[in-house]
């Protein structure tokens, strides 16, 4: 049997849990031993002789009773759920997890912890798939772009259809909500949008003698700018850019030429990019790179930069920006610089969005809790508090838009945030496919040899990729 030492005993006692000590150190509670007076008849010999004379009276007696213990059940042991999130501001958003959202959390579902682990180590991917095939992933994770459908598709998330009612989903933008919705089935729920805007250097175009863009430009008066705000070397070599082509994010611009990426909106099991209207868009962009009068960085050679922040760099005058990127360049920029929308080819604008949001593991021994702790994640007042605080976050309810446009970090700084509400309107998402772990294995290589190495030519890139793509997804 169990023993229970004196100094836990003791621990126990003094916060007066006396019984509930012996209950949790393992041992029977001891009852009460207590005396007790009670009346009783007794027969009383008077006199023996010469018969027996006999009474009955009435004494009182001492007696030792026990009395039962009555102890109080213990109540039961709070669920865990383990929670995968990040910031990606530095220690202070990590703060608004553990200091705000999850002791509210915990507050308001009584009997449910959340326990947060940092879901942003550059290999978490795949430390967390790993994490699942084990049987042991978090309860409830962020997760974003093709990685989100990617887990879905490796059947290692939680069905939410009995938890999110469809009059809830409506009060999310549809391309958001369309990213988790598979044949019918709910998978997951938008934490934010991740909308992509034009950036632009006001410093740069006001020393090119150009004018800020605004909504009445055109594909041609775009490259007009570039060309004017671009400086080269002896070389051609492009010292300052007029841009820095996202070679990841070109989506935009074949939608706007009329072109397609793929055959469906979620789950493609076809590419089509070697479709006239398509590869047209792309070489548009490649010429920026590679043509004879370059506007871009080759990109990968401004050092010190990525993709995501070499805008900061003060080096290029415009750059398709993410509208996570608002908050960093309000601390990083050290020029003056603003939002617009893209321009538009034949008076039709497109942008890009993603699936950003959260998902429950399939493994998970706590689902209904695991559902809550999302739904409360998802509620209006936690994307307001993503929108206004430190994080910045778009938000993917319509009933929160209104605080991004006019309240959020970026709008109180006087930079036109409300760009990327309006490029929601016409936003596409990010394409997928039906395995698209192996269409990425596919195209991540062969879109760096076009694009960065410059191994092969765009043309013969894009038909390598057709055709291994539809091969490898059967639809060749």
């Amino acid at each position: 049997m169990k023993q229970c030492n004196r100094r836990a005993f003791l621990r126990l006692s003094a916060l007066g849990l006396g019984s509930m000590a012996l209950a949790a150190c393992g041992a029977t509670p001891t009852p009460q031993v207590v005396e007790k007076v009670v009346e009783k008849e007794v027969t009383k010999i008077v006199a023996s002789t010469p018969e027996v004379v006999k009474e009955t009276v009435v004494v009182q007696e001492t007696v030792v009773v026990e009395k039962p213990v009555e102890v109080t059940p213990a109540a039961p042991a709070a669920i865990t759920l383990r929670f995968a999130e990040g910031s990606w501001v530095g220690p202070e958003g990590i703060k608004f997890w553990t200091d705000d959202i999850i002791p509210r959390f915990e507050l308001e579902n009584p009997g449910i912890k959340a326990e947060f682990e940092s879901a942003e180590a550059p290999e978490w991917e795949q430390k967390v798939f790993a994490q699942m095939v084990a049987g042991d992933a978090p309860d409830v994770m962020f997760l974003w772009s093709s990685f989100s459908l990617n887990v879905i598709q490796k059947k290692q998330a939680l069905k939410l259809n009995d938890y999110f009612s469809s009059d809830y989903l409506k009060a999310f933008y549809p391309s958001m909500v369309a990213g988790y919705l598979i044949e019918g089935d709910l998978w997951g729920m938008p934490k934010y949008v991740s909308s992509i805007a034009m950036a632009y250097n006001k410093d740069i175009l006001d020393a090119a003698g150009v004018a800020y863009p605004d909504e009445s430009w055109t594909w041609d008066d775009y490259r007009i700018a570039l060309d004017r705000c671009t400086q080269r070397d002896n070389s051609g070599r492009v010292t300052r850019g007029g841009t820095y082509v996202s070679y990841w994010y070109l989506e935009p611009w074949v939608w706007m030429n009329g072109g397609q990426w793929n055959n469906k909106v979620v789950a493609a099991d076809k590419c089509l990019l070697n479709e006239a209207k398509a590869t047209e868009a792309l070489r548009f962009q490649y010429d920026m790179i590679y043509g004879e009068n370059p506007v871009s960085f080759v990109p990968g050679s401004v050092p010190d930069m990525d993709e995501f922040n070499v805008f900061s760099s003060g080096k290029v005058a415009f750059m398709e920006s993410h509208s996570w990127t608002v908050t960093n360049y309000i601390r990083e920029n050290n020029f003056r610089w603003d939002f617009t929308v893209y321009p538009s080819k034949g008076g039709k604008r497109s942008t890009l969005t993603f699936i950003n949001g959260y998902v429950a593991y399939a493994g998970t021994k706590h689902p209904k809790e695991a559902a809550k702790l999302i739904e409360f994640l998802t509620q209006p007042w936690a994307a307001r508090a993503m929108c206004l605080g430190i994080l910045g976050l778009q938000p993917a309810r319509y009933d929160v838009v209104e605080a991004w446009n006019t309240a959020s970090m970026g709008a109180q700084a006087g930079y036109n945030v409300a760009a990327f509400t309006k490029e929601m309107d016409r936003a596409g998402l990010e394409p997928t496919w039906t395995d698209t772990g192996k269409a990425n294995e596919i195209i991540n290589p062969l879109w760096d040899q076009i694009w960065v190495t410059k191994e092969t030519s765009l043309e013969e890139g894009l038909a390598t990729i057709v055709q291994r793509v539809n091969e490898a997804l059967g639809s060749s």
